[in-house]
């Protein structure tokens, strides 16, 4: 059952596990502030509070809806059990499908064409530095072409599948390593990070 409920009568869970970065909650709040739409808040009638409802999947859209001073958000309610909330707060933040890295390119490569790196910034996962890099992919792809007919364009995808808590590793290293090293991206920082290890471990 779909509704607009108060905020004031929607109750985060105390179980929820999931976060996200101060980055995403600035981007998430630019789009919906800038779209007025957003996801659908998925809810379930509060077990002990009587006209309230706890959250199964919303909550960084709730603290968002609520930074912009907005008073109802649009929820999808499900009448579940306890032990049925607790699997699905679980699961809904966690069964996400992963994107295609030539398909995410080219989506994002369509979307510098009717936005600028910065705009497109505010709304999107990627940072500015990383946009303007495929902003130059395609002129340095003709340079190398013109320069090497019979080669390819030294440009390669690399695709990886990390658990939360690998990624958060490899995130911080990836931050502490650009900081550093005053590197302006994560590949720059995966690169220098590769090559410290390889230097370290006697391998170059």
């Amino acid at each position: 059952m779909y509704a607009d409920l108060p905020l004031d009568a929607l109750v985060p869970n105390p179980e929820n596990a999931n976060r996200i970065s101060r980055m995403f909650a600035k981007k998430l709040l630019h789009n919906i502030e800038q779209m007025e739409k957003y996801e659908t808040l998925t809810v379930r009638p509060h077990p002990n509070m009587k006209g309230k409802f706890e959250i199964l999947n919303g909550h960084a859209r709730l603290e968002v809806l609520r930074a912009l001073g907005i008073t109802t958000a649009k929820c999808d309610v499900w009448e579940v059990t306890e032990i049925e909330g607790r699997m699905f707060l679980a699961v809904l933040n966690r069964l996400r499908g992963s994107d295609v890295p030539e398909l995410r390119m080219k989506l994002l490569f369509e979307l510098l064409v009717q936005h600028s790196k910065e705009d497109l910034a505010a709304h999107i996962p990627e940072t500015i530095s990383y946009l303007a890099k495929l902003e130059e992919l395609p002129e340095a792809a003709d340079r190398e072409q013109a320069r090497k007919p019979a080669e390819r364009p030294d440009v390669v995808i690399v695709d990886f599948y990390l658990t939360h808590e690998q990624r958060r590793v490899v995130c911080a290293a990836l931050d502490n390593i650009s900081k550093k090293f005053e590197l302006t991206d994560s590949s720059q920082a995966l690169a220098k990070m590769a090559e410290l290890y390889l230097a370290r471990s006697g391998a170059v």
